[in-house]
């Protein structure tokens, strides 16, 4: 088993990775004949005591693989976040469609035992502190040959259809993204839903897509936040609306569309079925609204502060910032909360995680 050096480079795991593909199930059935102890899957004909799961534990196995497979795919040095705390798998959840269990846990270690999965143990130093992480997993050389020697592709690996795409959040807590909450279905969650799946069948429908790109990457470099690359693919066309602070009239966004987390350069490079596009850009939508509230009208770019001569940052660098910090104290309770959310929307290496409240206050 080789050590995972970097676990901070990773993504949380995708719950609602899915495929029926034959060569799919066959790794999988060879995966759990071959190297799961009894202890999971019981011993042959014992009858497990308690009700039976939602989704049997091999298909829950099946999503576990599958995402390690994608990752692989994207980034072999790519790790997977999962808790492996039993209280954060709620099998009955809304946002968990597939009804994954606890008993991914020790699926999971049996897996590492086993010598298919590399594992860094999660660390917890207290509430808040930088240092907290979930265990990151990610393919061994052993699962990586099995597979390169399987017959299915990433196209055979789709979403699962009842993924949620009605988002109910909580509060951040310490600058992190608040939980998602359940909720009980309205009309006018219906209706959200309703509108937004016909959304996503017509994107799934269409092929977005960057011509010039030999290849359907773009680098870390040239994302929003310059954490991991954009994946072009039809996973990463599906959107979702999330609501903050367990509000439904907070918030309301759209996310998960890979143009969204590119610059305006490659979004002006974008394609629909083979025909170039034209992006209508509203200079300063938001601020402009509150404007509009006010009963005034803005007749000026609102993040462009270049009078005042910050010899510090470049012009373009200086309205990103600008930028970012206006929209995020839209949404803020207060100002030190929002100097907070502005910071942690940046990655480790960029200039905006260093700026302190006093940069600000002028």
């Amino acid at each position: 088993m080789a050590e995972i050096r970097n676990p901070r480079y990773s993504r949380p795991i995708d719950v609602h990775r899915w495929s029926d593909h034959p060569e799919v199930k066959a790794l999988v059935e060879e995966i759990w004949q071959d190297y799961l102890p009894w202890q999971i899957t019981g011993k042959q004909g014992e009858k497990r005591p308690g009700p039976r799961p939602k989704t049997s534990f091999k298909n829950q196995l099946r999503v576990l693989i599958l995402d390690l497979y994608v990752a692989w795919l994207e980034d072999p040095e790519l790790s997977i976040g999962m808790s492996m705390s039993p209280n954060e798998w709620n099998a009955n959840s809304r946002y968990n469609a597939l009804h994954l269990s606890k008993k991914l846990i020790p699926i999971t270690e049996a897996l590492s035992i086993a010598g298919l999965v590399d594992l860094a143990k999660g660390s917890y130093a207290g509430p808040g502190a930088k240092s907290n992480r979930t265990t990151r997993i990610r393919a061994s050389d052993g699962l990586q040959n099995m597979f390169r020697d399987a017959k299915f592709q990433r196209d055979d690996v789709h979403r699962f259809d009842g993924q949620e795409v009605i988002i109910l959040r909580d509060e951040k807590v310490a600058g992190k993204v608040g939980k998602e909450v359940e909720y009980t279905d309205t009309p006018n969650t219906n209706a959200m839903r309703s509108e937004l799946k016909s959304y996503n069948d017509l994107l799934a429908a269409s092929f977005i897509d960057i011509a010039t790109l030999q290849e359907p990457i773009i680098p870390r470099e040239d994302a929003v936040d310059g954490s991991l690359p954009v994946r072009i693919h039809p996973d990463h066309a599906r959107l979702r609306r999330v609501f903050s602070r367990k509000d439904w009239s907070m918030n309301g966004r759209f996310y998960g569309g890979w143009w969204q987390q590119v610059n305006d350069d490659w979004r002006s490079k974008i394609f629909i079925d083979d025909q170039p596009t034209i992006e209508v850009d509203f200079k300063g939508l938001h601020v402009a609204m509150l404007y509009a509230q006010t009963g005034n009208k803005m007749a000026h770019d609102p993040y462009d502060i270049s009078s005042q001569k910050i010899e510090a940052y470049p012009p373009e660098l200086l309205r990103k910032l600008i930028k970012r910090l206006a929209l995020t104290a839209i949404n803020a309770k207060e100002k030190s909360s929002a100097y907070r959310a502005f910071r942690d929307g940046f990655s480790t290496a960029h200039v905006g995680k260093t700026l302190s409240n006093k940069n600000w206050i002028s």
